[in-house]
């Protein structure tokens, strides 16, 4: 199993970043390179089970199941149902806490998967630079727009 992880500090109180991804269908509105992000069927983007379909547009379409959302933990655990990447059991879980020092935010995504030994390296690498970290890059740029405009 290869374990991955990315953390950041955003500007912005835990409360302000939940909002944004607490909604499992909000994944296109902070993860850069989503296409489109819909919830499969009628479920709500916070009901544990929901499926979310993201097209991506370098890997193609992704199915993720939400495992589980904590509003007390401010954590989210979603696995890969589907993907052409070339990766197997993929689970993994964002998790934010408040920073004493500042009314500001540490998010930590961490995420295990298995692939075959030619894509184990590139995927360790891939996630962690290429995922997790434009993801919080885009949160906090998009928590500082609101911020000047309230």
């Amino acid at each position: 199993m290869i374990h991955v992880m990315a953390s950041s500090v955003i500007n912005a109180p835990v409360s302000s970043v939940w909002g944004l991804i607490r909604d499992f269908g909000a994944l296109g509105r902070w993860l850069p390179g989503v296409k489109r992000c819909v919830i499969e069927s009628d479920d709500p983007g916070d009901r544990v089970g929901a499926i979310r379909r993201v097209e991506m547009g370098d890997v193609g379409v992704i199915r993720e199941q939400l495992l589980a959302l904590s509003d007390v933990d401010h954590a989210v655990t979603f696995s890969i149902i589907e993907a052409a990447l070339p990766i197997r059991n993929y689970r993994s879980t964002i998790t934010l806490l408040p920073v004493t020092d500042g009314d500001r935010t540490f998010i930590r995504w961490c995420g295990q998967f298995e692939a075959a030994a030619e894509h184990a390296a590139s995927m360790e690498a891939r996630m962690p630079i290429h995922i997790y970290q434009p993801a919080f890059d885009r949160l906090a740029e998009i928590l500082a727009l609101m911020e000047t405009q309230s």
